[in-house]
């Protein structure tokens, strides 16, 4: 048999430092890691913090951070676990999380997947992807395709074919125009094109296909938040 390598941190170091380590894979305990891994310790550490009140350490973390211009900030995500998370504007994460409270739960819980790959401590730029299509396929199947959608054959872009080309005559958007009138679904097709045709990590095989990138991921998720709210919403309604 090979050898067991699995790293078992003392025990005397207590419960929450050595679960710290054993997420991590070492047998340093935090206070020895070098620069590089001291981010990844900060994480983890918060992590085991979630079910007490964290406090002035805390507090002063988020200082020490906000003071040195960092790209991390503390967060609490959606599931109630605390962990660096990139910085994001303010008011695109007010309106995900608006989002994520008016969504049903199907769809909520692939946004909170997808933003936290998409800025959380350990990215992964293609389950953003996945995620966030799989968001707004949620909602948008069983309104737009509901038979399609019954019979697990309805897809963002059987969609995107049947708002753009089969009936958008049928379709409208509860945002008026420059004459009051509400306004065609070219713009929310528009939309969900950007996010469809982005996933270039979807077609493998395919002469252009490709791991996404974190740029990409970051910018398709708050995409997908908007689309789950105004599908959730009704901005996207049948004509009278």
């Amino acid at each position: 048999m090979p050898p067991d390598t699995t790293v078992r941190p003392r025990t005397d170091y207590g419960f929450s430092v050595r679960q710290i380590m054993l997420r991590l894979g070492t047998d340093i305990p935090p206070w020895g890691f070098p620069p590089e891994t001291i981010l990844d310790a900060v994480h983890e550490t918060l992590y085991q913090m979630q079910w007490v009140d964290p406090g002035p350490p805390v507090r002063g973390l988020e200082l020490t951070l906000a003071a040195a211009n960092s790209i991390w900030r503390v967060a609490t995500r959606p599931d109630g676990r605390r962990g660096l998370e990139r910085c994001v504007d303010e008011t695109v994460t007010a309106a995900a999380r608006e989002a994520v409270r008016t969504a049903p739960q199907r769809a909520a819980e692939h946004l909170r997947v997808a933003w936290n790959a998409a800025y959380g401590r350990n990215p992964d730029p293609d389950k953003a992807f996945n995620e966030a299509i799989r968001a707004v396929e949620e909602v948008a199947c069983p309104l737009v395709e509901q038979k399609k959608a019954n019979a697990g054959n309805a897809t963002l872009g059987t969609v995107i074919g049947e708002l753009g080309k089969n009936a958008p005559h049928k379709w409208e958007l509860a945002l008026p125009d420059l004459g009051g009138h509400p306004r065609d679904v070219g713009h929310v097709v528009g939309m969900m094109e950007l996010l469809w045709h982005a996933q270039v990590s979807r077609h493998g095989g395919a002469p252009k296909s490709r791991r996404q990138v974190e740029e990409e991921a970051r910018s398709v998720v708050p995409l997908a938040a908007v689309l789950v709210h105004w599908l959730t919403t009704n901005v996207l309604r049948k004509k009278p």
